[in-house]
């Protein structure tokens, strides 16, 4: 046994020096700055291992993305034969002793990544560099069908650094670096539908025949909205039904104006609630429709108005008048005989004139509710 361990220990040592070795000879008059083009650009194949989603706030449009970049090329310059360094085919490098591909995130806001890190290479040439990374990016976000809406964000990889015509950035084909939806955690708030990688065609003009090429990885979103149909959608719903069963209340009731009233207030606090919860309320079918609501909420108060001054004032005919004052002189005679001290109770409405209210109500029940169908199906096909 003892001597068992000391032939293992022999061979560790053994290999150890000879990976020293290894590591000095290729090292040995190596620059990291030098692009190591063979005839032709660096094929640098790279893939993102997203692990987790989330939006910080979606007011500024400002998501997270948390995974690990993959990095994968060749460098002809640290090729060795296995058989003269005791049978070592894999080392690892400090990655601030040879060269890295420069890689950023086009649309990011700030990026979080480790300043060190080991790279693994093999005795082919082939290196590869794994490291976690941390993204707060920007993402263009369509709101019109909040909160039934689905968004889409981008995340672009490229080099400002090298054009085409010393490397050449493209998706890995590596299985375990292809974009997996089913592997991304999100928030509660969304989730993730899509998860794709495309390579974009470079140009620029100030670099002309080459460009820089990007790989950009396309996030597929769906909200959960669950929680917003109890918050949102079922209040909003029901306020402005509410508003045309307004016209519906008797023409000689005081309670419609304070209703109208009523629901009034609730649409604005539902429109303050919108503009809290997400940007941009005007650009929302759901905010287009609660500002609707509340145009035809004021109109209904205005009619609601109208018809309590004419129940109150009234708009009263000559033949009216004398019908009233007739009314109240026969029953001042008839307390007058029976001893009764009461004060005489004025008449009521002629019924004509409460018919005359209840067609206008009518009326304006019916033209709202076509005014609002309309103006409902304006909102909803005016972006399809």
């Amino acid at each position: 046994m003892t001597a068992s361990c000391c032939v293992l220990i022999t061979e560790t040592i053994s290999k150890t020096n000879s990976e020293t070795k290894l590591i000095a000879d290729l090292l040995a008059g190596y620059h990291p700055s030098v692009v190591p083009s063979d005839n032709g650009p660096v094929e640098v194949g790279m893939g993102f291992g997203m692990g987790y989603f989330d939006f910080i706030d979606e007011t500024k449009e400002l998501a997270i993305a948390n995974g690990f970049l993959f990095r994968f090329w060749f460098d002809h310059r640290l090729q060795w034969r296995a058989d003269d360094y005791n049978g070592t085919q894999v080392i690892t490098i400090d990655r601030n002793t040879i060269w890295v591909p420069h890689i950023q995130v086009e649309n990011s806001v700030t990026v979080k990544e480790p300043t060190d890190g080991q790279l693994r290479v093999l005795s082919s040439g082939r290196v590869s560099f794994n490291q976690p990374l941390h993204i707060e990016f920007i993402c263009d976000m369509d709101l019109t069908y909040f909160p039934y809406d689905k968004q889409s964000c981008n995340i672009e990889f490229g080099s400002f650094l090298y054009t085409t015509e010393f490397v050449n950035l493209t998706a890995s084909s590596y299985p375990f670096v292809i974009p997996n939806a089913s592997l991304v955690k999100s928030a509660k708030d969304f989730q993730v539908t899509t998860f794709t990688v495309k390579r974009n065609e470079p140009y620029s003009q100030f670099v002309a025949p080459y460009g820089f090429a990007d790989v950009t990885y396309t996030i597929g979103l769906k909200r959960q909205s669950n929680a917003y149909t109890a918050k949102l959608i079922i209040p909003s719903v029901l306020s402005s039904f509410l508003i045309l069963a307004t016209f519906l209340i008797p023409a000689a009731s005081n309670e419609k104006i304070t209703l109208c009233s009523i629901l009034f207030l609730c649409l604005l606090l539902l429109i303050a609630l919108l503009h809290i919860t997400v940007p941009g309320t005007g650009e929302t079918i759901l905010g287009q429709l609660l500002a609707f609501s509340l145009f035809v909420d004021f109109f209904a108060t205005i009619m609601a108005v109208v018809s309590y001054n004419i129940k109150v004032n009234g708009i009263w005919s000559r033949k009216d008048s004398d019908i009233m004052l007739k009314d109240i002189k026969t029953n001042g005679d008839s307390q007058s005989d029976s001893g009764d001290k009461t004060l005489v109770t004025p008449p009521s409405m002629p019924s004509r004139k409460l018919a005359w209210l209840r067609y206008i109500d009518a009326i304006s029940f019916i033209v709202f509710s076509i005014v609002f169908v309309i103006g409902v199906s304006v909102i909803m096909t005016q972006r399809e």
